[in-house]
């Protein structure tokens, strides 16, 4: 991006939402999230029991696209992205709706059920796509978009006239009330019959994983974490069915009792859970991972790459994003980086670890984020790095990854962890190992700029049978750093079982 600070508003105009992302672009990144909001209109709820949008829906579409629009500009968007999807396509009254949502000088964009699942795919994966074989579902109020796709090729795209809005208020059943088994069963069964061919489809060409997208498998998944550790980035498929026994035997109002429940979705879960525990069914899906990512993050990428933007990688540009957000101290951040980097690779060539490039760009991005709780107060720093890092749901990296990252930056300050701390609970020896090792490197790296002026200017390290010894040199006065060092030794031997001694060069 040629403007260093471009501001850019996507909005999607869904069946059952109407989501708005507002996103800042610094410099050549892929930019960073300023605003997030959305407002439950139903536009479907009368269009799939009647055949169009009703007079009431249609004002109340206009009166959140104007607040969403005068939003924007307040908030110095320069452009606004504005897509429609199956309400849109679908609707009886389509000029009415459009001239409904066209507010403020906007031209909203009617997109087709294939351009929409493969904007899922780019929100939820990148441009780059994951590196296997892996299916994406999301269900959305109208239509479910299904995406099997491998790095940057999509195998295979559908979109079904499948939705919690049009399943709910589009069949005979009064899904306000309690359904009986057989109800709900005929509910599953409308989705076998809509998806069958898709299925078959997807199985004939195979998958590794699953990714599921979307307010409805979101809804689902935090009820199945609540019964569960609270985990709602996964959902099991009998976890789901377990959850759906109970709700579809409760009336609306029950419902929203239920640990973990949206109320607003009270009366569509039923059958939003209807769509999803079928396709887990037929599809042979486990596992579904959860994505917070859906259409509005793939309008974003997908105006990078119509803006000439090819080359970005997601997770440096993340971290990036993240770090100019909370404004850090990039020189102090870059020469962490660079000093934690070449004791990783040091280190390595000693063979005092064996840890792979992978882990090696954890420690690296974390070096430029180990700061960024400064900008809540210096006062617990690292903690605030921490806790801002593990709830960043930064594009690019899954949960372990933004753990590891923020358990990083969370030992770089004050006292070190021992193995059997807390924060390593579930994890193996192996990951401790070598989690406690970056941590030390990243530690050594921080204090080797304890005054942010990069004075140590020459790092070497050599290994004996007794000890490890770190020379410094530099042209200024290092006393307070080789002092530092001096009091992590029996952290560091605890780590590397060898004593650090330190040396002036």
């Amino acid at each position: 991006m040629a403007d260093d600070t471009k501001v850019v508003s996507f909005i999607d105009i869904g069946t059952n939402t109407i989501h708005i992302l507002i996103v800042r672009f610094f410099g050549d990144s892929m930019g960073t999230p300023i605003f997030q909001d959305k407002e439950t209109v139903r536009l479907g709820q009368h269009l799939f029991k009647y055949g169009s949008i009703d007079k009431d829906t249609l004002e109340r579409a206009s009166i959140v696209m104007s607040n969403f629009v005068r939003l924007s500009k307040d908030l110095g968007a320069e452009k606004i992205i504005t897509f429609a999807t199956c309400a849109a396509r679908e609707g009886s009254n389509k000029k009415e709706l459009m001239d409904a949502l066209n507010v403020e000088g906007i031209d909203a964009k009617v997109i087709s059920g294939m351009e929409e699942a493969r904007l899922i795919k780019l929100g939820v994966f990148g441009p780059n796509g994951p590196p296997q074989r892996t299916l994406e579902i999301d269900i959305g109020g109208g239509s479910t978009e299904i995406v099997l796709c491998e790095g940057k090729e999509d195998l295979f795209l559908d979109s079904l006239s499948l939705g919690a809005v049009r399943l709910a208020y589009g069949s005979d059943l009064d899904q306000n009330k309690a359904l009986t088994f057989r109800e709900y069963d005929s509910l599953r069964r409308q989705v076998d019959t809509m998806s069958y061919r898709t299925c078959r489809r997807i199985k004939e060409m195979g998958f590794e994983k699953a990714y599921g997208s979307s307010g409805t498998l979101i809804a689902l998944a935090e009820m199945c974490a609540a019964k569960r550790d609270g985990d709602s980035s996964y959902m099991m498929y009998y976890e789901l069915v377990e959850v759906m026994k109970e709700l579809y035997k409760k009336d609306v109002e029950e419902r929203k009792g239920v640990l973990g429940m949206n109320p607003l979705r009270s009366d569509i879960i039923v059958s939003g859970g209807a769509v999803a525990e079928e396709l887990m069914y037929l599809l042979g899906i486990d596992r579904i991972e959860i994505s917070e990512n859906g259409l509005k993050q793939g309008m974003e990428i997908d105006y990078l790459l119509k803006s000439g933007h090819f080359n970005f990688d997601i997770r440096e540009s993340s971290v990036l994003n993240l770090a100019n957000r909370c404004q850090y101290d990039r020189t102090h951040a870059e020469t962490v980086q660079r000093n934690a980097l070449l004791l990783f690779d040091r280190m390595k060539e000693l063979d005092m670890h064996d840890m792979d490039d992978e882990t090696r760009m954890l420690l690296s991005y974390a070096a430029l984020l180990h700061d960024i709780g400064e900008f809540i107060s210096y006062t617990k720093h690292n903690i605030h790095s921490y806790m801002i890092i593990i709830n960043s749901f930064l594009p690019g990296f899954d949960n372990e990854e933004l753990r590891t990252m923020g358990l990083l930056t969370k030992f770089h300050h004050k006292s070190f962890p021992q193995r059997r701390s807390k924060h390593f609970n579930g994890m193996k020896d192996d990951e401790i190992s070598d989690l406690l090792m970056c941590a030390m490197m990243l530690k050594i790296a921080d204090i080797l700029d304890r005054h942010r002026n990069a004075s140590v200017d020459r790092i070497e390290l050599s290994v004996s049978k007794d000890k490890v010894t770190i020379g410094l040199g530099s042209e200024s006065d290092i006393n307070m750093e080789i002092w530092k060092l001096k009091t992590i030794n029996d952290d560091f031997k605890e780590v590397f079982g060898q004593p650090l001694e330190i040396k002036r060069l």
